[in-house]
């Protein structure tokens, strides 16, 4: 068995750090073993514990501390082959290190597409992507966009790892739907517009509660938003001015998360950018027609037909809400499980992309 370390700031429960549970949970444990280096405790800790991994804390107070933190970390753990990160703002001090500690295998992995950034931060983010390039010893990204964006010189070199998702978690389920429903007394008849992500500017919820307020005058038609994040507050201030309460309602942070996609009706992701955008996957996994912005790399398309791709400019709010509209009324006679056969044998099965990294790990450990 060997031993790798899975580094990322804070293990909650956003998309980033589900792709690396998806992965701990389904990687062989004999064959080969996670622990995790974080910044901060976590919403997931305690699972992580109780599966017999171990979880250590370094604070990123500054780069120098960090940096010798690390140092001191790796020397006092040589029992580590291999370091996976994902912490992209630390990433290049941490395979720096792990490199100074002479640890064979060293993965950066990318895990988004940053399109929104001034000329200044992209300058900024370029130069800051030598360490990453030069310390890395392998390149893992979502998508070829997220490889770009991390690894701007080196991303002909990326290998891809799709996000993989434990399939059978997202079949719609008939008895999903109705608790889900019944907790927020959304009727049998209300059409439910859902999102599942962060609370933060890159997810663009604004845009999601306008659409809401363009669609006011539907009274059946309810939206439902799952996910907590810095802008809580903000945003249920908007809603509260737009007279939105209890067509707009902001869930916060689940632990069953995936049962929400049984109580939509259609999935929104209008983000400003993503890597690939693992919670599109999950809709599609459950039957949802999908609508995600042109932030949204086409490789989420699960091609299932359920996939549409919108601009998100202000004097496009009003196609969206059409798309809506239009969902509402197509042909519900097709089962939303139908799909499952399709998806379970694509990349973003989980079974598959576990196999692929635990295999790489093996094969790398071997050279």
């Amino acid at each position: 068995m060997i031993k790798i370390l899975q580094v990322y700031p804070v293990m909650n429960n956003a998309g980033t750090e589900m792709v690396i549970m998806n992965l701990f949970q389904n990687v062989d444990s004999n064959r080969v073993h996670f622990d995790f280096l974080v910044q901060d405790d976590g919403e997931r800790d305690n699972e992580i514990i109780q599966a017999s991994s171990t979880i250590y804390k370094i604070p990123f107070n500054n780069k120098k501390q960090y940096y010798r933190d690390l140092i001191d970390f790796f020397h006092n753990h040589p029992e580590y082959v291999g370091v996976h990160t994902h912490t992209h703002g630390q990433m290049g001090i941490v395979l720096k290190a792990a490199k100074k500690c002479d640890i064979k295998l060293r993965i950066a992995h990318s895990h988004n597409a940053r399109q929104d950034l001034p000329k200044i931060a992209k300058l900024y983010k370029y130069l800051t992507s030598y360490d990453i390039e030069n310390n890395a010893t392998d390149l893992f990204a979502c998508s070829e966009e997220a490889a770009k964006w991390l690894f701007p010189r080196k991303h002909n070199q990326y290998r891809f790892l799709p996000n993989g998702i434990n399939i059978e978690k997202f079949i719609f389920n008939k008895d999903h739907r109705i608790e889900i429903r019944n907790e927020f007394g959304i009727e049998d008849d209300d059409f439910v517009v859902g999102h599942i992500g962060r609370l933060a500017k890159q997810k663009n919820h604004e845009f999601l509660i306008d659409i809401a307020n363009n669609l006011k005058s539907h009274k059946n038609i309810k939206f439902l938003c799952v996910g907590e994040g810095p802008l809580f507050e903000e945003l249920s201030n908007k809603i509260n001015e737009l007279g939105l309460q209890g067509k707009v309602i902001l869930v916060g942070s689940r632990s069953d998360a995936y049962k929400f996609y049984s109580a939509f009706d259609v999935f929104l992701l209008p983000s400003l950018h993503e890597g690939l955008g693992i919670v599109a996957i999950e809709a599609q996994t459950a039957g949802l027609n999908t609508i995600v912005s042109d932030g949204v790399p086409k490789a989420a398309d699960c091609k299932l037909n359920l996939f549409k791709t919108l601009s998100i400019k202000n004097e496009d709010l009003k196609i969206w809400c059409q798309e809506i509209l239009n969902c509402q009324l197509s042909d519900s006679s097709i089962s939303r499980n139908s799909y499952y056969d399709q998806i379970k044998e694509s990349d973003y099965n989980i079974k598959f992309s576990a196999k692929k990294i635990e295999s790489f790990y093996l094969s790398k450990i071997e050279e």
